[in-house]
């Protein structure tokens, strides 16, 4: 299929740590300031995606609540919203095949290209999906 074929995404765009990211917009199921508060299915995206123990400061962190096919609630914070548009998938580039293992494992798939900057593409759902402690809590 060609990339022409493919509709436009709806994608929200962050960043976490100096590091600029990108999701689909229909894997969030709301957005709520984080307060301060802990919970068993509340996570820190730099810790979901391995950032190490290098300190990671959020400017306004917000939470997104991740859609999910099951009854397991899983939300992550990010740093706020920067935008919400629709994209070309013509300005989306796939990770080559050597990378594929590494960067679906951290559910990573893409690249986008936006404003002279590099957008890193997350897919929470395949993040969860390879996390398996959390799928068997």
């Amino acid at each position: 299929m060609s990339a022409s074929a493919i509709p436009d995404l709806n994608l929200f765009l962050f960043s976490v740590g100096g590091v600029s990211f990108g999701c689909d917009t229909d894997q969030a199921e709301a957005m709520t300031d984080y307060k301060g508060e802990e919970a068993d299915d509340l996570f820190w995206l730099h810790s979901e995606l391995g950032f190490g123990d290098k300190p990671v400061s959020y400017l306004a962190p917000v939470i997104v609540k991740i859609r999910t096919d099951n009854a397991l609630s899983y939300r992550i914070i990010i740093d706020a919203v920067e935008e919400i548009s629709l994209f070309s998938p013509d300005d989306i580039y796939y990770f080559p095949s050597l990378c594929e293992p590494f960067t679906l494992k951290k559910g990573m798939w893409g690249i986008l290209k936006h404003k002279e900057r590099m957008f890193l593409l997350v897919d929470f759902q395949l993040l969860l999906k390879n996390c398996p402690q959390r799928n068997n809590e």
